[in-house]
């Protein structure tokens, strides 16, 4: 295990592609001004020297490094309930107010190498008039899309309500296409279903439902924590804002709506399957007991016939084997002819 690093140290901001404790705490950070951010460095976040140049300032960090837990607790305008939300090894999409600012824990979409989208990856927020604060385990592609903008001249967030906003409606929007495909899912196996052409619907139905359950997970509490924000009377956020907070909202709600039809046509599907296999095994049971049923008289009549004592009819006759024959024909026809009449074949 390598060393840990000292918080005095000079570093250069890590990649978003990098992950682990080797990684520094600083990911990124910019002072904002006329909404165009500027760099800055992790000795600059440190100090706070030169957060009075700028109308507000974002830091991102990996909490995944001994120094983010440090620097997050020795902030003095954290609440110690903030700091905690925001070191949190777990956490569930939700809103909490406090007298000084907001936490917000958000569930965004797994684009990490190797890891299944539904793993969904944590992204914790706290945002007041002057800073705002995100920290990740794991990498979070909205901050990267939200990084570009911001470091365009005069295109990025005016305040940090607008960004925490922006922030929201980035991770929603990459969720959507995920949700979609869960739902293309079902569809194809409603077809297949109906054309009743594969074997292994089962199977990918339950994939379809366990992801659908993933999704549901985090994306139905992301609905309150967004919707929360949206109604709240919070001064971080203007009119405009919250409008922008409302179509996030809103754009989660139908997602979750979404999900939760997606969940119900899989059940339904299921159940279908079910049927049909049911149907399958009746079906079966019935030609095996309608070959009972008109079996049953013809090994009667052989076994009568078989039996090693004396007086066998036509035991000397030559056609005896073709009138037994035309006899068992006779009954076998007599019994698929009652059973068709009944409705029964």
């Amino acid at each position: 295990m390598s060393a840990p690093l000292d918080i005095n140290q000079n570093r250069t901001p890590c990649d978003e592609d990098q992950t682990g404790a080797s990684c520094p705490a600083l990911v990124c950070a910019f002072g904002v001004k006329n909404s165009t951010g500027v760099a800055l460095s992790w000795d600059e976040v440190q100090s706070g020297a030169r957060f009075d140049e700028f109308e507000w300032v974002w830091v991102h960090l990996n909490i995944n490094s001994p120094d983010c837990e440090k620097l997050v607790r020795a902030q003095p305008y954290l609440p110690q309930a903030a700091a905690d939300a925001l070191m949190a090894f777990e956490t569930r999409p939700r809103m909490s107010r406090f007298d000084t600012g907001i936490t917000v824990n958000l569930r965004g979409v797994n684009h990490n190498p190797g890891a299944e989208p539904e793993d969904m990856v944590s992204l914790r927020i706290w945002a007041d008039p002057k800073r705002v604060i995100t920290a990740r385990r794991r990498v979070v592609k909205a901050i990267a899309d939200v990084r570009d903008i911001i470091e365009k001249p005069r295109s990025g967030p005016r305040d940090p309500g607008e960004f925490v906003g922006l922030l929201a409606s980035k991770i929603t929007t990459a969720i959507e296409p995920y949700v979609e495909e869960v739902a293309d899912a079902i569809d194809e196996l409603e077809d297949i279903v109906l054309e009743n052409s594969e074997r292994s619907v089962r199977a990918r139905l339950a994939e379809a439902r366990r992801t659908a359950v993933y999704l549901r997970r985090y994306i139905a509490p992301q609905r309150d924590a967004i919707n929360g924000l949206s109604l709240s009377d919070i001064t971080l956020f203007d009119a405009r804002c919250r409008m922008a907070l409302r179509e996030t909202s809103d754009a989660v709600t139908r997602m979750t709506e979404e999900i939760d039809a997606a969940r119900e046509r899989a059940m339904i599907l299921h159940e279908q399957i079910m049927d049909q296999r049911s149907e399958d095994m009746n079906r079966n049971m019935l030609i095996l007991s309608t070959a009972t049923v008109v079996f049953l008289p013809l090994h009667f009549l052989v076994g009568l016939l078989g039996i090693n004592v004396g007086g066998i009819p036509g035991a000397e006759s030559p056609i005896a084997f073709w009138v037994v024959l035309g006899i068992s024909l006779t009954i076998g026809s007599a019994l698929i002819g009652f059973f068709k009449a009944r409705g029964w074949l």
